[in-house]
This record gives structure tokens, sequence and C-alpha cells, in this order.
């Protein structure tokens, strides 16, 4: 009893419990009446043995084991199951599940607890080391043509880039093209050269456009769809002091290749002083029917006289006349005869002596053209001043006023003189074309020399030394 009096209260416990489950075996009759109540099993010892050699704290148990009283060996087994999970105190099976339910509703977790992963104190002083510039590498990567994903065909050309760079300036590559290792682009809009002015336009920062090959990166512009590189292109061509005259119709020939009319139509705006020019050239004989037409028709090309367009169209039709005959009409209705002088026009429908012009004055069509000139400038005439009576006039007779071209004074051209001066010739195809001769010899810029009308004073000196008394009269 040494152990149960250290122990009394686990020990009294235990034999409490011990005592309740022998006499309630004995009430159901397992226990046998002749056993002894402080007797042993044979095999307890055993089992004692056991438990005190898994575990050393259980010998202080061992003066409890002593007062247990003999009870069914199944039941002995029970209550030792106890004493191993808690030696020091045993607790009923009920009273233990209940304390587990209520240990099991207090539990926190670390979170719950105050414990927060992000919140660490002197974070923010940890030195961290910079990374590389993502803009350097994807430079670097375009430069340098690492590992290119797409591979883009023109003709017998081929180019490795990068389908990325592409689709961020061409709407063409990112509406029409997606994860493609091939492309293929015809060579008739968008020709090798400017497919690589194209690419090395994109990856450059600062990007300017050059004189050379313009057009072709205009045309792959457009094609492409790249707004911002046909916009810069469109500055370019637009810009009246790079082309104006001369320049502007070698860049108007140019675009002849590349099927780009607005830029044709821009280009011909451009031609004032240098038409004459262009109409002693080998290019002039060579425009097509449609091109003269539109040429001829301007208001901004600058000649001495009316008579000189008519004269022009007259050479374009003579140089190739079997083909260009059946165009007679539409490039005759380009002259404004109601800008001639009567005088001029009543010579042009009745001397013999001007035989390039026989086969084209004889037409009915231009007979009326010429006959309507002469009746419009003689009202003119006879009105002067009173404009009223001059609109009402001509528009009896169902004439038009025609637009003015743009003037030009050349002191070198023999028949540009007022009608007073004694030197005064009428103006013939023969007279001209030595005219274009010698143009032809004063070298590239002889059109710079020429005048506007509006440049130079109203009175126009010649041989006689006499003013003219009307601007208009001057000019023809």
């Amino acid at each position: 009893m040494n152990a149960l009096s250290q122990n009394s209260s686990e020990g009294s416990s235990v034999i409490e419990c011990l005592d309740q489950l022998s006499l309630q075996d004995h009430k159901d009759g397992n226990a046998s009446p002749n056993s002894s109540i402080n007797a042993r099993p044979t095999n307890f010892k055993v089992l004692d043995c056991q438990v005190s050699y898994q575990n050393p704290e259980f010998d202080a148990q061992s003066a409890i084991l002593d007062e247990i009283r003999t009870v069914d060996f199944d039941l002995k087994e029970k209550a030792f199951d106890q004493i191993l999970t808690s030696p020091r105190k045993i607790i009923p099976m009920a009273m233990a599940n209940e304390a587990n339910e209520s240990y099991e509703c207090n539990e926190k977790s670390l979170l719950e607890m105050g414990f927060k992963t992000n919140e660490i104190e002197g974070w923010e002083q940890i030195c961290q080391p910079p990374k590389d510039n993502l803009y350097q590498l994807l430079r670097n990567t375009i430069d340098n043509r690492i590992k290119p994903d797409v591979e883009v065909h023109i003709g017998s050309a081929k180019f490795r880039v990068h389908l990325m760079v592409l689709q961020c300036y061409s709407e063409f590559f990112m509406q029409q093209c997606d994860n493609e290792v091939l492309i293929v682009l015809p060579a008739d809009m968008v020709t090798p050269e400017a497919f690589l002015t194209v690419y090395k336009w994109m990856t450059a920062d600062e990007p300017k456009i050059q004189r050379e090959r313009i057009l072709e990166l205009f045309m792959a512009a457009k094609f492409l769809n790249i707004k911002q590189l046909e916009y810069q292109c469109w500055l370019c061509l637009d810009d009246t002091v790079c082309f104006r005259e001369d320049t502007a119709f070698l860049l108007y020939l140019e675009s002849r290749n590349y099927d780009l009319e607005d830029v044709q139509n821009l280009m011909l705006t451009r031609i004032c002083k240098f038409f004459l020019t262009l109409v002693a050239s080998k290019e002039f004989l060579s425009l097509s029917p449609k091109e003269i037409c539109t040429l001829l028709s301007l208001n901004s090309i600058g000649v001495n006289s009316e008579i000189e367009i008519l004269m022009a169209a007259v050479r374009w039709l003579l140089y190739n006349w079997d083909e260009r005959e059946p165009h007679i009409l539409d490039v005759i209705k380009c002259v404004r005869f109601n800008l001639m002088p009567a005088v001029y026009l009543v010579t042009l429908n009745n001397d013999m002596d001007v035989p390039e012009l026989q086969c084209i004055v004889k037409i009915p069509e231009v007979k009326k053209m010429i006959n309507d000139g002469i009746t419009y400038t003689t009202i003119q005439s006879f009105y002067g001043n009173n404009r009223e009576e001059f609109l009402q006039t001509i528009e009896r007779y169902n004439l038009l006023i025609p637009s003015v071209r743009e003037w030009i004074y050349d002191g070198q051209c023999d028949y540009h003189r007022c009608l007073k001066c004694p030197n005064f010739h009428g103006i013939t195809y023969s007279s001209f074309l030595k005219y274009l001769d010698a143009i032809r010899t004063m070298g590239k810029d002889y059109w710079r020399s020429l005048k506007l009308s509006n440049e130079i004073d109203n009175t126009l000196q010649c041989c006689s030394n006499q003013p003219t008394t009307n601007d208009g009269e001057r000019r023809r």
C-alpha cells in the first residue's frame, strides 16, 4: 500500500473503476465464484513485465497494481489500455470524449493567433539587385536577329524576322498573320528592297526616309497598311520645296511605274515654269492620251500664250499620227480658244500656209471651237469693262468663260511681243518648234529665269518701246 499512499488520488480512481468492472462482471455471471479477489491470473505478471519494459515510468504505478482485485481477464485488459495511454491519471472513456471535443473547439491557427506571412519587419530595407532592362534585351534580340520566328518570301528573296515587330506597326500582319512561320508577299506590291527598308524603319528609334526608292516604300506602306510610314512618306512627297517643277515631273514619271495615281495628280499640279521645257523633251511625246489631256487641262502650267497649248497638242499628235488620230478631239478640247486673240483665230481658220494644222482644224467640231473663240474674244473686246452686259451676251450665245492659265514672260521668245510692236508676227508651228530648239540649248535651269505675270510690271517692253493698253492682249 506504499505506492497507493503516494498517489492516493490516481490509485483510488483505478481501484474504484476496477471494482465497478469486477462487480458488474460478477453480476453478469462472468466472475468465477471460487476466485479470490486478491488473486492474480497466471499470465498477469507477464503483462506487467511487458508494460514495465515498454514504459519505465510505469514502475511508479506498480503499487497500484498490487491492490487491484481479481477480475475477468478481458476486463482487466481494457483497463490496462487506459493506464498505458494516461499513466498519471485514468479518465473514464465518456469523460475523455467530452474533453477532446471541448479541446478541438478551442484550436486556433497561426494566422488566427496573429502571425502573418507577408508582415516582416525590415523587409523594405533589404538591398535587392536590379535586373537587366527588358527594352535593351528585346532590342538586342531584334537587332541581332536572335531566334526569328517567321520567314518572309518575296520572289526569290527570303527574310527571317520577328513577327512581333511586323505586327506592332502593320495592320496587314496583325490581321492576316497568326503564328505563321512562312509568309509570301507579292513582289509587284512589296519589293525586296522596300521590305528591307520597312523592317529597318520599324526597328529604328528615329527613322529617316531617303529619296531613293521612296515610291517603292510608299507603295509597300500602303499595301501593308502601315499608317505611320505611309503618312511619313506622304509628308515628304507633299513638300513643295523638294518636289516642284522639274523634280515634280521626274517624280511623276517614276510614279507611273507603281500606279500611284494620287502621287501623279499631285506632281502634275506642281508644273508651271517647267512646262515649256517639258514640251521640248522626248518624255512629253511619250505621254499617254489620258496623261496629255490631264496635263493640258491644268490651270497651273505656265505659257507665254494659249497658242502654245495648241502647238504643244499638235506636236504630240503629229509624233505618232496613225495611233493618235482617234484622240484629236479629246486633246483639242483642252485648248482654250477663248483665250486667243481673234486675229490669230481668223488666221488659223483660213491660212493655208500651216499644213500641219489643216488636218486638225478641218474637223467640224474643231471649227466650231475656233468660231466660238472668235465670238467670245469679239464680245469681250466690244463690251470692255461693262462686265454685266458682257456676261449676258455670252450667256445668250451659250459660251463659257475660260479659266486663266499661269501666264509667264520669257524675254528669249521671239513671238512674245505686244501687238503694236513692228517686229510682231503671228505664232506658227515652225516658229514654235524653233523656240523649243532654243530651250533645249539653254540648260536645265533655264526655266528658273522665267517670270510669272504677277512678278513683273504690267507693261511689256519690246522693240517699239510702246506699252500695251491691255494685259490680256500682251499675254496673247
